[in-house]
């Protein structure tokens, strides 16, 4: 198996990681391999356009609480009393799969009747952690019936014990003996600061000193037997508490493997809402299989589009008869992305990712993909640039048959060019009897021409336009292209000797080539009008068919509004006969009229079937979806922003992206890159349960900093946790030399804070990453 290199892969799973919200979704989508089949390949098509529809409907589900997930389930499935810090992880985890479940529930997708089958019915576990504790982890007094009678005696015991202990600081007898007037508490009992020396004369229990011996805190002996009583309420509170603890643990251990199934639910929702949110910006679709034809129409590169810059889209056609395209062309006229377009094409189609291309283009399902791009030199192999470049084409020689892809780039480029010509050529060969699909670029004269016209080569270039010196970066599928070394030379300013003294040097042959190349611009300008002219025609085509469907629409809403009105009209003439009619055959009359009036709602109301699809059909449609507040992408800016209105009469939307307000129309809007998260609306919107909510746990990012500013830093946060009671601290500071890890953990080790802290797993973040679990001071 060969291994895709220099494609840009990476960088498109790293953008897709970007848009997962779990740690174990990042995973997975980093794990991405290509698909056994065309049939898992299009069967993960559908779940990525079913996941588009919920993100359309302006909600993208959060599953952070995956990225707890292992701490708790296993202690859930050993049956063990959990924590309130467990409980508050399930809570999380129960709110969204509710969540997700009120997303799903109005998408008519076999998807997403699928995701909700597997889901749990998480309300009831939710209902009975509410019952149990608050939402920042705090157990309830009125949990229980003994708990809320126990903790009303604990109340009504403290305040006794506070009333008599006023009165007795206040007492003039006692209160020459006093260090200070107050109480306070010592071993859990309340006492009174007693001057050293003056402890014999008051009666009662000593607790403790102060370090200097001069005040004694004593217990008089009067409050001894409620201080008694406060401390066995104080156990049995405890008691109870640990109780409830006990039996609620048993609970969630009977749904261990409902929690187990819903996680698998959530992560695999995440992953596709990831891939579906990319998809979107992208405009990708997609594409069919088809082992004998490569039919990719209006092509670009994902990175480009991502930009948020103009980007040339391209047309490639390959086939049974021409199945290996030579580009050729200038320096930085595009081959390489076309070739990586290209490469990237094939490489998300059988991943199961839409791609980058037009509705209706076709793709082999591609086994292998060989990539010869960059440079594969390896100095533990001892290979050199050109040993690598020669290695790869040999193996990609023995692949056989249309479902592989060869992307070759500068092909036998960096040696002797008649050797490499040679090379080059033989190896090209061997593709074609190999019957491969193959894209190769090369500056090489040799290979551009010779040809038969019964071989399987395809001549292809990219434009470049001599009048201004520019690539316009559109494909000519037929047509070599010049390198133009010459032109580009005096292009840039080289002195008029130095080029006028390379002409002369060039061979017969070479300056034959030149006057060949020469002869095809006036051919390569003509098909590049005839494209152009062919994309203005089919512009113009599309638009005349939105605005078709566009009066479709309105046709059928002022359809609707009319049969409507006569609805209301005939039931109002049904009525006043049914109410007028006579005796006798009054009976028939109002039979027959409420049948007249049951039917017509069913002739006068009846809709055409509308095909479903993920976009957005209307502004109106897009301001119920996207009301004023939601976070969306703006292209034309490149980055997220805030609407601020609903669409007006010409379809604008009020648009504030950081600083800058603008109108946009409504069908230029894409879902948001970095959606907020809709738990908390998803659930009251359930109905279901009546919940509150606490704030997530506290994250730390100390990557990029020195030693001393994360300790600093680290100092600062663990303050602010510790004053807001926050029960846990997530610290994520990366791998690098490790430095900073071992600082921050050893930090950790002696923090007064800290009750315990604990090293990431791989489904909860990994090593560069470290859960800090806060202690009572």
């Amino acid at each position: 198996m060969f291994e895709v290199k220099n494609l840009d892969w990476t960088e498109i799973l790293e953008k897709i990681k970007s848009f997962a919200t779990s740690e174990i979704a990042r995973e997975v989508i980093n794990g991405t391999r290509h698909l056994a089949s065309a049939v898992e390949a299009e069967k993960s098509f559908n779940e990525i356009t079913s996941a588009q529809f919920v993100i359309q409907s302006g909600v993208r589900p959060h599953m952070e609480s995956l990225d707890l997930f292992e701490l708790w389930i296993s202690r859930v499935k050993k049956k063990a009393v959990l924590k309130t810090l467990e409980l508050k992880d399930i809570r999380h985890f129960c709110l969204e799969s509710i969540a997700l479940t009120e997303a799903l529930k109005l998408q008519d997708t076999d998807w997403a009747h699928e995701q909700l089958n597997s889901l749990m019915q998480a309300e009831e576990p939710l209902s009975a952690i509410d019952n149990l504790m608050t939402a920042s982890g705090d157990i309830r007094m009125d949990a229980s019936e003994r708990l809320f009678r126990l903790s009303k005696e604990k109340e009504n015991l403290a305040r006794q014990i506070q009333t008599h202990m006023d009165k007795l600081v206040r007492d003039h007898k006692v209160e020459h003996m006093l260090q200070e007037k107050y109480v306070t508490t010592r071993e859990g009992r309340w006492v009174i600061p007693v001057k050293g020396g003056m402890q014999h004369f008051v009666s009662g229990v000593i607790h403790g000193s102060s370090q200097t011996k001069q005040t004694v805190y004593m217990e008089p002996e009067t409050v001894i037997p409620m201080n008694n009583r406060l401390r066995q309420v104080e156990v049995e509170i405890e008691d109870e508490i640990e109780r409830l603890l006990t039996e609620i643990s048993d609970y969630m251990s009977t749904l261990a493997l409902d929690f187990e199934r819903t996680r698998q639910t959530l992560y695999t929702c995440d992953v596709l809402f990831a891939k579906a949110q990319l998809s979107a910006l992208l405009e990708a679709n997609s594409c069919t299989f088809d082992n004998s034809k490569m039919e990719l129409k209006e092509l670009s590169h994902p990175l480009l589009k991502l930009s948020g810059k103009p980007v040339v889209t391209n047309t490639v056609l390959l086939n049974e008869q021409k199945y290996i395209l030579i580009l050729s062309g200038p320096n930085a006229g595009g081959k390489t992305v076309l070739l990586k377009s290209i490469g990237l094409a094939a490489q998300m189609a059988r991943c199961g990712l839409p791609i980058c291309a037009a509705e209706g283009s076709t793709l082999p399902f591609f086994q292998e993909v060989v990539t010869g791009i960059g440079d594969s030199q390896s100095v533990d192999e001892d290979l050199s640039t050109f040993a690598a470049h020669l290695k790869i084409l040999d193996r990609a020689s023995h692949l056989k048959g249309l479902h592989n892809l060869i992307l070759i780039d500068e092909i036998c480029g960096s040696t002797d060019p008649e050797e490499g010509s040679a090379l080059a050529r033989a190896f090209i060969e061997k593709y074609a009897a190999n019957q491969v699909f193959g894209i190769i670029t090369s500056h090489l004269s040799p290979l551009k021409m010779g040809w038969k016209e019964s071989d399987p080569i395809l001549n292809g270039s990219l434009e470049y336009d001599t009048t201004v010196g520019k690539p316009t970066y559109q494909f000519l599928s037929g047509i070599p292209g010049e390198s133009l070394a010459i032109q580009t030379a005096k292009r840039v300013g080289v002195s008029t000797e130095i080029v006028q003294s390379a002409v002369e040097k060039l061979t017969p042959e070479a300056r034959a080539r030149q006057s060949k190349m020469n002869e095809l611009e006036s051919l390569k300008k003509d098909i590049v009008l005839l494209q152009e002219n062919l994309k203005q025609q089919l512009k113009k085509s599309q638009k005349l068919q939105q605005e078709y469907e566009q009066k479709i629409q309105l046709f059928e809403k002022e359809k609707d509004n009319k049969l409507a009105q006569t609805l209301k009209k005939v039931t109002s003439t049904v009525e006043e006969a049914i109410a007028t009619a006579k005796a006798g055959s009054a009976i028939d009359k109002h039979r027959q009229l409420q049948e007249i009036k049951y039917n017509l709602p069913e002739i006068v109301k009846a809709k055409p079937v509308q095909s479903s699809g993920p976009q957005i059909k209307s502004a109106e449609e897009f301001g119920k979806n996207f009301p004023a507040g939601t976070k969306v992408f703006v292209p034309s800016l490149n980055q997220d922003g805030i609407i601020q209105s609903t669409p007006n009469a010409r379809g604008e939307v009020l648009v504030l992206s950081q600083s800058v307000r603008l109108q946009v129309l409504w069908s230029e809007l894409k879902p948001a890159a970095k959606a907020a998260n809709p738990t908390h609306n998803l659930v009251r919107k359930s109905g279901q349960v009546q919940v509150s909510f606490a704030d997530t746990d506290r994250t730390l990012d100390l990557r990029g900093k020195t030693v001393d500013e994360a300790i600093s830093q680290l100092e600062i946060a663990l303050d602010r946790a510790t004053e807001l009671n926050e029960d846990r601290l997530k610290i994520i500071h990366g791998h690098g030399t490790e430095t900073l890890k071992k600082s921050v953990r050893t930090y950790l080790s002696r923090s007064v804070y800290v009750k315990k802290w604990k090293a990431g797993t791989s489904e909860t973040g990994g090593d560069g990453v470290t859960w800090v679990e806060l202690g009572q001071l």
